[in-house]
């Protein structure tokens, strides 16, 4: 059986960015858990993605956004980071379609449940000795799990702020 290679295209005005669901395009950068100051779970997300200029083959790079997620789910936020940020240098309607990206394919994507799951087994697996160090690792777990559990709606309707 052939496998279809799944892609999403962003029409921007520096060329076609393609967006490819494979493992190694997806990655983690960063995990925040809740602590007393800060009380969302964040993941910033890697996604490498191929510039198309004048129909030829341009180069590849990778940009990010943090996903703020109330840990019972009662908000959720993209985050622009100041550098690598995938929504920068796009105009209203490549910022709509960014987002959409994200909802509508990203969160369904192989690559992103994979890196997903990938994080929770390394979690899994880590040798935790402390009470604190247990519980902060069941949390992480716990969050991780739920992220599997977005649904697009959840995204689209997600407010994009400046990362502070």
């Amino acid at each position: 059986m052939k496998q279809i290679l799944d892609a999403k295209i962003i029409n921007t005005k520096y060329g076609l960015e393609t967006y490819l669901d494979i493992e190694k395009n997806v990655h983690i950068a960063d995990l925040k858990i809740p602590t007393v100051d800060s009380p969302f779970f964040e993941i910033k997300i890697g996604i490498e993605y191929y510039r198309l200029i004048d129909q030829n083959y341009y180069d590849s790079q990778v940009n990010y956004f943090w996903l703020r997620i109330h840990p019972e789910m009662k908000t959720i936020t993209l985050l622009e980071p100041k550098v690598q940020n995938i929504f920068s240098i796009k105009n209203v309607n490549e910022r709509i379609a960014t987002k959409e990206l994200i909802g509508e394919w990203l969160i369904n994507t192989n690559a992103f449940i994979s890196a997903i799951k990938n994080l929770i087994i390394k979690k899994k697996s880590k040798n935790v000795v402390t009470e604190e160090e247990i519980r902060e690792t069941v949390r992480t777990i716990e969050l991780l799990e739920k992220t599997l559990e977005l649904e697009t709606e959840d995204i689209l309707k997600a407010e994009v702020k400046k990362a502070s």
